[in-house]
């Protein structure tokens, strides 16, 4: 009943004494912490502020080769807007031991994380409540 599962997946197993990553395995009893980070989609505004000069410049100016700066602009705010939409924010779950030891788990999936965090705390809360039973 002790190394009962509280969370297992493909990647962690978390029980009350133990959570185990791969090949690693940390004790419950040394997790002093954990932190939760949502991260958004940042917009790169100076590559944004380029680009558009680069259009601007091409179109409202008449100098040598004019077509190709504007279109070279355009087609860097096409990737930009593609890498917006396409590329998901990756949120962090950051685990702090006794031994100051931190263990950052990242991934895109922000309920995951949510329910990992969860078992965390559970893990914690059912350790520190055995230990002053026992205690």
């Amino acid at each position: 009943m002790e190394n009962q599962p509280i969370y297992k997946d493909n990647n962690f197993t978390i029980t009350r004494e133990l959570f185990v990553s791969g090949n690693a395995r940390f004790a419950i009893q040394h997790l002093c912490s954990i932190r939760l980070v949502k991260s958004r989609r940042q917009i790169p505004y100076a590559l944004l502020v380029l680009e558009l000069t680069l259009i601007a410049t091409g179109l409202i100016l008449d100098f040598r080769f004019h077509e190709y700066v504007s279109l070279l602009g355009g087609a860097g705010l096409i990737a930009n807007i593609l890498v917006y939409i396409l590329v998901k924010p990756v949120h962090k779950l950051t685990l702090v031991f006794s031994s100051g030891e931190k263990e950052i788990i990242g991934v895109t999936d922000y309920m995951y994380l949510e329910g990992l965090a969860n078992a965390f705390s559970r893990s914690i809360t059912e350790t520190r409540h055995k230990n002053l039973m026992v205690g």
